[in-house]
């Protein structure tokens, strides 16, 4: 059954990328052909667009919910048509299994791009199944894990992050910042046994860490929110200090590397690549690790945030993007495959499963001119079908 449902997806994909090149018909090349919109840059950047995003979405994890996310849009810096747009965002969502989270996101382009700075916040409570170590017994009745043998646990993470940076453009396309840090991740077990799950597994007491961020971002995109070209190479270093008398202080190295590239003059095909690596050196609680499917606010779609767990993580995807000509170029499509793995303290790199996955999305365009679009993905994996709904891009 596995088999037959991912070679239908990838047929499918398949299907839809041949077509999108290969057909001749007089309607498919002149909609090829056909421009996209154009816009008035001075104007499209007088006042403030509120946009308000309800949707539903789905996780295994956590289950079906509903996200709301009110949006604001802006250009701060008067006669400035280079900057991308600023944006001012809260959101909320809750779920069926009673999980939550609230936060806001406020990010600014200034100067004709010449300062970037990002503040966000956000938190909330995630009932999950994780799985975890099974636990033994010593003679004198002290627990411990037992590493052979991975079991469920019905457990609440608790999490609370407070990220901010202030970057500066030092020549052409490379930007240079510092920012604040502020993580707190701890795990409650929903049951007795659960609780002793993750209390023997060391998921539990953990201590809050602030700490500094390093910044490193070489931009050659067109566009931040949905590029036609360009290149994307960052490196974010969170240095997180000792907290309440512990050794726990530790470096995350954050690395992603994105590439877009138009398949025609017109821009309706798209193939865009992002490679992602979560890297932790010194001594980071385990409440801190790696939990494939969300990584620091990083999304690996199609799999189950809390199954799989280690120091480090490794994320590559490609797409497919095509823009109809439809609703006025406001429909798009997408296709989906990636893999991807968590390592370096349960497993080694070459002892970690992979983690592929392939997905199919559409998008619908809610701001033109900025690229904004809201989306919807349904991905295949190990962990089954998981749809997604949000605003803006995956990368």
């Amino acid at each position: 059954m596995k088999l037959s449902i991912t070679s239908f997806l990838l047929l499918l994909f398949i299907n839809i990328s041949f077509s999108a090149f290969s057909q001749d018909s007089t309607a498919v090349q002149k909609n090829r052909n056909k421009e996209m919109t154009k816009f008035d840059a001075v104007k499209e950047r007088k006042g403030v667009k509120l946009r308000v995003i309800p949707g539903p979405m789905y996780d295994p994890s956590i289950k079906f919910g509903l996200f709301v996310a009110p949006m604001l849009t802006y250009y701060p810096s008067k006669g400035d048509t280079i900057s991308p747009n600023s944006m001012t965002s809260v959101y909320g969502m809750y779920t069926t299994n009673k999980s939550y989270i609230v936060g806001f996101n406020n990010e600014l382009y200034l100067k004709e791009d010449t300062w970037r700075i990002r503040v966000r916040a956000g938190g909330g409570g995630l009932n999950k199944e994780l799985s975890l170590y099974d636990y033994s017994e010593t003679p004198d009745g002290t627990l411990y894990p037992d590493t052979t043998k991975l079991v469920g646990a019905d457990a609440k993470q608790k999490v609370f992050q407070f990220d901010s940076y202030v970057m500066r453009r030092v020549i052409p396309h490379l930007y240079l910042g510092l920012g604040y840090n502020y993580k707190k991740v701890d795990f409650e077990g929903n049951n007795p046994e659960s609780d002793t799950l993750v209390t023997v597994n060391g998921l539990t007491e953990s201590s809050g860490n602030s700490g500094v961020a390093y910044k490193l971002d070489f931009d050659t995109r067109d566009n931040v929110n949905y590029p036609y070209s360009g290149y994307f190479v960052s490196y974010t270093g969170y240095q997180y200090f000792a907290s309440d008398e512990k050794n726990n202080e530790y470096l995350t190295n954050m690395i992603e590397l994105m590439g877009f590239w138009s398949l025609n003059p017109t821009h309706r095909y798209i193939i865009a690549a992002k490679v992602y690596g979560n890297i932790l050196t010194g001594n980071p609680e385990r409440a801190n690790y790696s939990y494939y499917g969300r990584v620091n606010g990083d999304v690996q779609r199609g799999y189950q945030s809390g199954r799989r767990v280690d120091k480090n993580a490794l994320n590559i995807e490609v797409e497919f993007r095509y823009t109809s000509p439809f609703f006025d170029n406001k429909l798009r499509f997408m296709g989906l495959l990636g893999n991807g793995k968590v390592y370096g303290d349960y497993n080694d790199f070459t002892d970690a499963e992979w983690l592929p996955v392939v997905g199919l999305g559409v998008r619908y365009t809610i701001l033109p001119y900025a690229r904004i679009n809201v989306r919807f993905d349904t991905t295949y994996s190990k962990d089954g079908f998981i749809w997604y709904f949000g605003i803006r891009e995956a990368f």
